[in-house]
């Protein structure tokens, strides 16, 4: 393959969040007195890779407009403690990004998540990465392809399309990657509905996040024996 520049998602693709989302959601609607939401509707949300903001109202619609900041600032305050606790990365993070690295390519964290709760995660993991562009006040995010034109692009100057890979569990990555003209792999072992990623059309699936090291970097050079 010839991507230069590997946009990775970080829930569900990267790391998996899947019990710290949970249990700081259900923290965050018990201190503002609401009732945790039934478990398949918190999962429709994760599944979906919706913004916090966005999750935070399709969980609790009777919230105002004036509500859902207060509800947002009370997560990201205590998602780092349970973070700490729960979240994990997926098995091969370390070797898949260090082989990328060695390969010379850029790895982006891009990603609808706050750039706090990224960056607390990557440095317990002793994680680098070229870059991290999150959720920022006021900022287009995935699947607005702008995330690509406004904040991606402007990193690495005039570079072709075809130098980029987006690697994403859900429909919002896949959806950014087909907006933007740059080329998709679904991580299938995510949150993500198979069928409704798969109806993307992504260029590839991965079914482990090991296997994006084969897919970006190619097989292991054979060497004969003497």
């Amino acid at each position: 393959m010839s991507y230069r520049i590997v946009l990775i998602d970080f829930d569900g693709t990267l790391a998996d969040t899947r019990r710290s989302v949970v249990a700081c959601m259900g923290r965050t609607l018990a201190e503002s007195g609401f009732a945790m939401p039934e478990e398949e509707k918190i999962q429709e949300v994760i599944a979906a890779g919706l913004p916090l903001d966005e999750a935070v109202a399709v969980l609790v619609p009777q919230l105002t407009p004036e509500e859902i900041p207060r509800c947002v600032e009370t997560y990201r305050d205590r998602y780092p403690a349970i973070d700490a606790e729960h979240t994990q990365l997926f098995e091969g993070a370390h070797e898949t990004l260090a082989a990328l690295e060695e390969a010379g390519m850029a790895v982006v964290v891009l990603s609808n998540k706050g750039v706090r709760a990224i960056e607390a995660t990557l440095d317990r993991f002793e994680i680098e990465v070229s870059a991290i562009i999150a959720a920022e006040p006021g900022a287009p995010m995935k699947p607005d392809p702008a995330v690509f034109h406004e904040r991606v692009a402007p990193c690495f100057g005039a570079r072709p399309l075809g130098d980029y890979l987006m690697v994403g569990d859900t429909r919002a990555d896949l959806a950014f990657a087909k907006a933007a003209g740059i080329a998709a792999c679904f991580a299938r072992y995510g949150y993500g509905d198979a069928s409704d990623c798969l109806a993307l059309a992504p260029e590839h699936v991965i079914a482990t996040l090991g296997e994006l090291k084969a897919l970006v970097c190619g097989p292991p050079a054979v060497t004969e024996e003497a």
